[in-house]
């Protein structure tokens, strides 16, 4: 009779073993998602206002707006700041891809952004990432990023760069972005970690032709998409 009592013991202190290894393993489920929700928070106050469409966005330079500086923490170890700008970058990049996916070709020529649409956004994306990776192998050196000024007629460098496409057809520009966007990260990757402090030197350019920049181009397409744009 002993023998029995203490095998149905054994069984319940098992079974018990069982779900509170499932109640940790959920747990640890809940933390981590919660901790990728809190990597990828705008900052307090931080919604952005929608541009007017005759007027196309300025990727964020020094000297011209804001740069990132949150710190961001895992629950285990600290993020450092290049880490989470160059994942952040690249999800924000996925999220650009992911608000295309299934438009023809004449939806992607389609004009609804002042006198682009999606085909000429994706072309001045394409075209701040060949200006910005130079400027972080400037960065990665020591030197300056570029001269002061020279950006600061953004809408005449967005002009040029989609002059600078006519005829290109469009699996083309969406294949130059793809190659532009690697070459932009491997040139961020490049750079030392110190210039990615929060106001350093890399973060400007990274932020400014990276996740910022397609954030605000994916919303404009969302909308667009769902029929809420206003011109």
């Amino acid at each position: 009779m002993l023998r029995h009592e203490l095998q149905a013991e054994i069984k319940h202190l098992s079974a018990e073993g069982e779900r509170m290894r499932a109640e940790r393993d959920e747990l640890q489920h809940v933390l981590s998602r919660l901790s990728a929700l809190l990597e990828t928070a705008p900052p307090a106050g931080g919604s952005r206002r929608r541009r007017k469409a005759s007027r196309v966005s300025q990727p964020v330079v020094p000297g011209v707006s804001g740069s990132v500086t949150e710190t961001t923490f895992t629950g285990e170890a600290r993020m450092s700041d290049k880490t989470r700008l160059l994942r952040d970058a690249d999800e924000a990049f996925g999220e650009l891809r992911e608000s295309i996916d299934g438009l023809s070709d004449d939806e992607m020529r389609r004009v609804w952004l002042g006198s682009w649409g999606v085909r000429e956004i994706l072309i001045h994306i394409s075209g701040w990432h060949d200006e910005m990776a130079p400027a972080l192998g400037r960065v990665a050196k020591g030197q300056e990023a570029y001269p002061a000024g020279t950006y600061d007629d953004f809408d005449a460098w967005n002009a040029r760069f989609v002059e600078q496409k006519t005829g290109v057809k469009t699996a083309d520009v969406i294949a130059e972005l793809e190659a532009s966007h690697r070459a932009f990260i491997a040139a961020a990757a490049a750079v030392p970690e110190p210039f990615f402090a929060p106001g350093a030197a890399a973060v400007g350019p990274l932020e400014g032709a990276g996740a910022g920049h397609y954030r605000e181009h994916v919303a404009q397409i969302h909308q667009w998409r769902d029929g809420a744009w206003v011109s």
